[in-house]
This record gives structure tokens, C-alpha cells and sequence, in this order.
């Protein structure tokens, strides 16, 4: 696992869907992080994992997204948390917007959606509703959660039990999740009235990009956007970006985009500057190129901690703490996972291949 030296592949870009795609960074076979076993050696998904830049667009991205069904959890009590201190803000402002009334018609596409969606109704919105992945979607599975919304929504599906198309959609951490962003976008189209309006909120992987953090790649996200790349994959799509914010947290920023459908069709040319684009594919190449240093390093330093005896204990037992021990492969020095999440305490948790016997004892 680790770099890979940069080469072109026969892969399309999944957001302007030109490519070529330009691998930077390989990570072999990776387990789903929210498929826990219960007993050793259980069979597991796991996939190539691979990090790809789009040389025309910029869009950082995994070579091959993992097929939606293969990332449904297999447990209900899974949960999505995302910072939510800049929605009033964020409400205020969709509220201003030109020709949005008490009864212009919003939708939300998932449960993190909802709390902006309530915001918006006690603003005055009066005809608000939730898209249902089961009723809406046509899912026939249990869990099914932020990954079926983003796989299930596609062109043709989303005027289906859609009688009135929405002024305003709303979609908050779930582009990113989407296994083709521009067939996703294209369905989200669809949603809206000509001159309705898209508001989508996605992470910032500039500050993970600059600190070579990379657990910042996770299975559930095919794309990992920054405000360089993120407001022209709106462009592309047939939207007229009205503008962007960045909202600080202390973990990861977040970018609010508000834009508006177009009469333009989807696939207007819409090209980042050959200076920028230039110097957004040469971070992601370095992001690639230092993994294999920052794994060594990580090694050495857990040998050194552990040399006189101690245990070492990884507190979280999700997606952060498997991306860094998988990638880095460093499981061997650690002893045991803490978590404070109930169903995850007082029992045993398997990981597959070099993390087996892990346990969240009760703390």
C-alpha cells in the first residue's frame, strides 16, 4: 500500500465525467468500517480503495466508489453526526432569497436535512417535506440510510412521487456520498421547479489535504471537495452558482454552496484557471506521495512506546481509528479500542485481517 507514481488511467471523472483520471495514492483492500462482526474471521466486504485527481476538473476522488448496497450498516443504531452551529445562518440566508416565500415548496433529501428544514419552517415555509428512501426510493431493505438516498436517486427516479417539484432542495453532507456525483446532481435537477434553487453542503478537505491527515478517506465518500473544486461540479451540472460559504470547525470546515437551475443542460464547458487547477492537482499528488513516509514514521514511533512493555488503547472504535490503523498498518502495536457508544462497550468487536480480538471494554 501507498504511493503510486502518477500515471494516466482509462477511468471517468465521476463529476465531469471527462477524466482522465491521475491515481496518487493506493491503498489496497479496505474493510467497510460500520460492518463490526460479532465473532473472529467472519466474512467481510472489503474493496480496493484508491485515490484519484481528475486532471480536467481537479476533483479528488476514489478511483472506484463502492457500490451503495455494499455500505448499507448492517445495524440501526448507526448514526451520522454533523456540526450543525451555522444552520441559523444558513436558513436566514436561503430564507432572503429572491422569490422564497411561505409557499414556495422545500425538500429535504435526508435526515440531515432535517434540522435545516424545521429552521426554514419556523421562518415561515409552509410546505416542507423529507424525501423517504423507502416510499420515495423504492428501497426494500433494512437501514437504509445516507448511502441508498445518494445510490437510489437517480434521473427518471426523481420525478417519481415528486406531484409538485420543489422551489428549494436542500442536500447536506451527501453529494460526497453519491457513487456519480454528476449523475446525482443531474437527478437533483430534476427535483426542482426551472428557476428552483440547490443549496449543498459538503466537507472542506483543504485543512486534511495541508496536514496529510489521511483518515480523511473513508469508503462512504467517493469525493473529497475543496472551495477551489467544489462550485464548478454546480456549474457543470446546469446550475448558476449564486455563491459559497466556509463555515470554521475545529475538526473539519464545511462548505455551504447556494446555487440556482439554469436552462442551461447539464455538461456546459466550465473550467477551473490552468494556474489553479494546476496547483490543486500538485497538493493532491503530495498528499500521495508522503504516505508512505508518514506511515514509517508512525511505526517507528508506536515501537518505540511500546518497547518498554506498555499497551497502547485507540479511543473510537469508528471510521477515523480503522482508516489510520488499516492504512498505516499499525494495528499491531494496539491492544484495544475504547468507545463510549453503548451497543460498541462490554463485548467484543473483530476487525478483519491485522486488527482480530479488539475489545471496547465498558468505560
Amino acid at each position: 500500500m501507498g504511493s503510486v507514481p502518477p500515471r494516466h488511467r482509462p477511468l471517468r471523472c465521476g463529476t465531469c465525467e471527462s477524466g482522465p483520471l491521475e491515481s496518487v495514492l493506493a491503498l489496497g483492500k479496505q474493510p467497510v468500517c460500520s460492518h463490526y462482526t460479532v465473532v473472529p474471521d467472519a466474512p467481510v466486504v472489503q474493496r480496493d480503495v484508491a485515490l484519484s485527481v481528475c486532471a480536467n476538473c481537479g476533483v479528488l476522488q476514489l478511483e472506484q466508489p463502492f457500490p451503495f448496497r455494499d455500505l448499507v450498516p448492517p445495524f440501526d443504531w448507526i448514526t451520522y453526526r454533523e456540526p450543525e452551529d451555522h444552520l441559523d445562518g444558513v436558513a436566514a440566508k436561503i430564507r432572503a432569497l429572491p422569490g422564497v416565500g411561505a409557499r414556495s415548496r422545500l425538500l429535504g433529501l435526508s435526515f440531515k436535512d432535517r434540522s435545516t428544514v424545521e429552521r426554514l419552517a419556523g421562518l415561515g415555509l409552509g410546505e416542507t417535506r423529507m424525501l423517504d428512501p423507502y416510499r420515495d426510493l423504492g428501497a426494500d431493505y433494512p437501514n437504509a440510510n445516507i448511502e441508498s438516498v445518494a445510490g437510489l436517486l437517480t434521473t427518471g427516479l426523481a420525478e417519481l412521487g415528486q406531484p409538485n417539484p420543489a422551489d428549494i432542495v436542500i442536500a447536506r453532507h451527501i453529494i460526497e456520498h453519491a457513487p456519480s456525483c454528476w449523475r446525482f446532481l443531474s437527478a437533483l435537477r430534476e427535483l426542482l421547479t426551472p428557476d428552483g434553487y440547490l443549496v449543498i453542503e459538503v466537507p472542506d478537505c483543504s485543512g486534511n489535504l495541508a496536514r496529510q491527515d489521511y483518515t480523511m478517506i473513508w469508503e462512504e465518500h467517493s469525493y473529497y471537495f475543496t472551495a477551489t473544486t467544489a462550485p464548478q461540479i454546480l456549474a457543470r451540472a446546469g446550475f448558476s452558482v449564486l455563491g459559497f460559504d466556509i463555515h470554521p470547525y475545529p475538526f473539519e470546515d464545511v462548505i455551504v454552496l447556494y446555487a440556482r437551475k439554469t436552462e442551461r443542460a447539464p455538461g456546459a464547458t466550465h473550467f477551473i484557471e490552468a494556474d489553479v487547477l494546476a496547483r490543486n492537482n500538485e497538493t493532491a499528488r503530495a498528499f500521495g506521495t508522503a504516505f508512505s513516509d508518514w506511515s514509517r514514521r508512525y511505526a517507528e514511533l508506536f515501537r518505540k512506546m511500546t518497547s518498554d512493555g506498555r499497551k497502547l488503547a485507540a479511543y473510537g472504535a469508528g471510521h477515523l481509528t480503522c482508516a489510520f490503523l488499516h492504512f498505516h498498518g499499525v494495528a499491531q502495536h494496539f491492544e484495544f479500542v475504547v468507545d463510549d457508544t453503548p451497543q460498541k462497550q462490554n463485548g467484543k468487536i473483530f476487525f478483519p485481517d491485522d486488527v482480530a480480538n479488539w475489545y471496547t471494554p465498558r468505560i
